[in-house]
């Protein structure tokens, strides 16, 4: 295992900025951990409709990379650990705002959970910022069901954005990340060749930060502009905003209580 994987397998064995809801709440966000470092801004915004609402929010790591890396039984631990805290807080449903955590959680949780867009279905709350002209790129956890993909297109005008079809991951699978940096650009620019310089839009934290370490600034989170947040990834800050989140004492996880 090289230097890169080592670190990450070490990050998300044992998520250092894990943060959960000291009171007790029945829905609980769980944003995971590329969002909150790739978006802060637009996270920032979520948490306070998650306050306004009375929603919880636990900051932590989903673990789903180490299946990837062949860590053994390295997922199915942080799981144990994550339902555990979920369930001491009274936690009786998820609310996954990354693919790939929704798809985890919904299969081997054990706790009921929906994706971010289905809770903007849910509580009535309408797009502040506009879909202008683009593509929109569907995930990899999301390709065979289309579950985030089609709950987005529910909630909010995408009339004028095509689904990106016929290309593949963007490059951050771990078993083609195992196959070196050549093959992992390759994999992103496919992804810019056919969007042909349109705006690229996804719901994957994780995509898009590579889209910008790969020089695509032509690119923004659905949930950034649902919430009508102007802000491209921040890749180069990604460590330090996702440490934020545990050591801020102005970045509340905390429910306010309902009116």
């Amino acid at each position: 295992m090289n230097t890169a994987k080592l670190i990450t397998c070490s990050e998300k064995s044992h998520y250092p900025f894990k943060r959960y809801p000291s009171e007790s709440c029945d829905t609980v966000l769980f944003p995971g951990c590329a969002f909150p470092s790739q978006f802060p801004r637009t996270m920032d915004a979520l948490a306070e409709l998650c306050r306004m609402h009375g929603i919880g929010i636990a900051y932590d790591c989903c673990g789903h990379p180490l299946d990837g890396f062949g860590v053994q039984g390295g997922t199915d631990r942080v799981l144990s650990s994550i339902a555990r805290r979920l369930k001491k807080c009274g936690c009786t449903r998820v609310v996954a705002v990354c693919p790939n955590c929704l798809n985890l959680l919904q299969e081997r949780l054990g706790i009921p959970t929906i994706s971010v867009f289905e809770l903007f279905e849910e509580l009535g709350v309408r797009p502040k910022g506009t879909f202008e002209p683009g593509v929109l790129f569907t995930p990899c956890p999301d390709l065979r069901h289309h579950e985030m993909r089609d709950a987005l297109r529910r909630s909010c005008d995408l009339s004028a954005v095509d689904d990106l079809k016929k290309v593949g991951c963007c490059g951050l699978l771990p078993k083609l990340a195992a196959q070196g940096p050549d093959v992992v650009r390759r994999h992103t620019q496919r992804v810019f060749d056919a969007a042909d310089g349109r705006r690229i839009y996804t719901y994957c934290a994780s995509c898009l930060g590579q889209f910008a370490r790969l020089g695509n600034s032509n690119c923004q989170h659905a949930v950034s502009v649902f919430l009508g947040v102007e802000e491209a990834p921040d890749a180069k800050r990604a460590f330090w905003n996702r440490a934020k989140r545990k050591f801020d004492t102005n970045v509340n996880p905390y429910p306010a209580t309902k009116a």
